[in-house]
């Protein structure tokens, strides 16, 4: 079986002439563009510093929200910084601040259980103002408001 030759079946687009190559020149160019586009990835998709979200709805007081975020040990440089994925059990914190006793002074903090991030992360906004990942939380809630548009 012999196939068809290429050349005999677009002989009648004609030779190549000026609109072939202005085409070609144009279509070159717009690979620069998407050059740009693969590059910005780099800048929308970065994770920002974040720790679990303590909703203000939940009126504890500024020490517990400000003791509420557990500490990670960092075993490399023996530094702690907060928690980017757990926070105390909010029930227990929020009885202890309705009571009014005092973090590391009338209770032992490190002992409350961990619970992860229930209600969302809060980002800093000081590199970035809007990212991919900060987000995420916004497209669920436009995506949860349809959904029950829809189904009702």
């Amino acid at each position: 079986m012999s196939l068809p030759d290429y050349d005999d079946n677009t002989a009648f687009l004609g030779d190549w002439g000026p609109f072939q190559r202005r085409v070609f020149v144009l279509l070159c160019l717009s690979i620069i563009p998407n050059g740009f586009t693969g590059l910005s990835t780099v800048f929308i998709c970065d994770t920002p510093a974040h720790r679990c979200l303590i909703p203000s709805a939940l009126n504890i007081t500024d020490e517990w929200r400000n003791a509420s975020i557990p500490l990670d040990e960092n075993d490399e440089n023996k530094d702690s910084r907060l928690s980017k994925c757990s926070r105390h059990r909010m029930d227990i914190v929020k009885n202890y601040s309705d009571r009014g006793l005092l973090p590391w002074v009338d209770v032992n903090v490190s002992a409350i259980p961990q619970e992860g991030c229930m209600d969302g992360w809060e980002y800093d906004k000081g590199t970035y103002i809007s990212t991919i990942v900060t987000e995420v939380r916004i497209l669920k809630e436009l995506y949860n408001a349809v959904y029950l548009h829809i189904v009702k």
